[in-house]
């Protein structure tokens, strides 16, 4: 059998912010897609992967982004980039809309009705069309008339339902069926060409920077990574394998239209916006606390954007709002992705909130200064270990020197209690309060050691954020 994909080498080459379902995905669909779309070298599987991670963004969107600010509207489709030659008068009036509106008017003018050069390509005739065939899966999908190719190849109804492609499982497996179609996937990858691929997969060179790191992760990250030939099964082309997911009605219910265009809910527990949440929680990997990760805007999440633009040198207003927020969440995240993948002196991956070396080394005036609770914590944690060590002292001292004559005591003057004592309840709680003073040290000892346990724990995770930087 092929070699199996882990989630630690998934998440090694994504970063830090991969969706486990969409992880998980991968890790379930692996071996099919090794043999559909004959994966047999890990200079294939690295191009293949790089290529996901890019178009997702590190395994973490599934949709096309709608929630553009201006200046980004007219960088992809505006004049002279984009067949739709969107002006900047209708890029700045798209982008005043509310993010829930912003989507289906911007890609219903640049995909569907509104230019009629792609709407003929993508065959996006309907007047909703250009949103509801919009980018997506793991390689990004657009347009009717290719959800369409992936429905004959993967047998799911994708025009019936787009939305599918939202989903992880019938995303993955468009994904390898797109990369397998022709061949041209995996000669270029032989090559070891990331241009070649990426204009395969893309169309141009957008993202080739972020996708050259993520092939240098893959390819680290799958060193051991072979196929024995003869355990790759013939790709067969159009027939999507036992895989396939559930029946349309038996899976999970696609994300609701007013959430925000691009990024589906990333957590079935999140409340409020789902683009915020999303740079909430990357934030907080790169050790800047916006508080309780619920998508909603607040001094937690200010005050972590604020920190986090100021130490990359971000020069942006800023928001005060989500809408206003959503007028720089372009640049925040490209932001993050470059802090994500950026290589370190040490040759690690990944940048960090910067601390000081007094900060770091948890000199004990910055962690009192900034973690007051340390304080009345660390004189509970002495006291009550002191006492739950005198406490377990006393306990053991009582229980050798009286112990074994109280239980000879207490049998022999007790004997016959059960058959011939009427009050036996009352008999029973004598003896409870009869049992040894060392016992009943000994569990005071336990209770103690407990609370000295907890008071250290909330000394090590206040000092822990103190020298990280997330206490601020």
């Amino acid at each position: 059998m092929s070699q199996a994909m882990t989630a630690a080498q998934l998440k090694v080459i994504a970063g830090a912010g991969a969706r486990a379902d969409l992880v998980a995905a991968i890790v379930r669909g692996w071996p099919t897609a090794v043999a559909k779309a004959r994966l047999t070298t890990r200079l294939r599987a690295a191009h293949f992967l790089a290529q996901i991670m890019t178009e997702t963004g590190g395994l973490q969107i599934l949709e096309e982004s709608g929630a553009y600010r201006a200046a980004r509207i007219l960088e992809i489709f505006g004049v002279g980039h984009h067949s739709a030659a969107v002006t900047e008068a209708e890029a700045r009036r798209i982008a005043a809309l509310p993010v829930v509106q912003r989507g289906p008017v911007l890609f219903n003018r640049v995909y569907g009705v509104g230019n009629p050069r792609k709407m003929r390509e993508f065959n996006n005739t309907g007047p909703n069309d250009g949103w509801l065939y919009r980018g997506g899966g793991m390689m990004q999908t657009t347009g009717k008339s290719n959800y369409a190719a992936r429905e004959k190849k993967t047998g799911l109804p994708l025009v019936a339902h787009p939305e599918l492609l939202h989903q992880p499982d019938p995303a993955f497996t468009a994904a390898y069926l797109e990369w397998a179609q022709d061949g041209r996937c995996n000669a270029a990858a032989d090559r070891d060409d990331v241009v070649a691929v990426r204009k395969i997969i893309n169309g141009g060179s957008n993202g080739l920077a972020e996708c050259r790191v993520y092939l240098t992760r893959a390819k680290k990250a799958l060193a051991d990574y072979s196929v024995e030939p003869a355990d790759v099964a013939p790709a067969i082309i159009g027939d999507a394998g036992p895989e396939i997911v559930a029946p349309v009605g038996e899976l999970e219910d696609p994300a609701p239209a007013s959430s925000p265009p691009n990024v589906q809910p990333l957590d079935p527990d999140m409340r409020g916006d789902a683009v915020l949440y999303d740079v909430q929680r990357r934030l907080k990997a790169r050790r800047y606390s916006p508080g309780v990760l619920d998508g909603r805007w607040g001094s937690g999440t200010s005050g972590a954007l604020s920190g986090f633009m100021n130490d990359r040198g971000l020069t942006l207003v800023l928001p005060s709002s989500v809408d206003e927020f959503h007028g720089i969440a372009d640049q925040v995240r490209a932001e993050l992705a470059r802090a994500e993948t950026e290589i370190q002196p040490d040759g690690s991956i990944g940048w960090y909130r910067p601390v000081s070396a007094a900060r770091a080394g948890a000199d004990p005036k910055i962690v009192t200064q900034l973690a007051p609770e340390v304080v009345p914590a660390r004189r509970n944690f002495l006291v009550t270990l002191w006492s739950s060590i005198a406490a377990g002292a006393g306990a053991v001292w009582q229980t050798v020197s009286d112990s074994v004559t109280r239980a000879w005591d207490f049998f022999t003057d007790h004997r016959d209690v059960v058959d011939d004592h009427p009050g036996l309840v009352s008999t029973l709680w004598e003896h409870v309060t009869a049992l040894p003073s060392g016992l009943w040290l000994l569990l005071g000892a336990g209770g103690l050691a407990f609370i000295a346990y907890n008071s250290w724990r909330a000394i090590k995770t206040s000092t822990l954020a103190v020298t990280t930087g997330e206490r601020q």
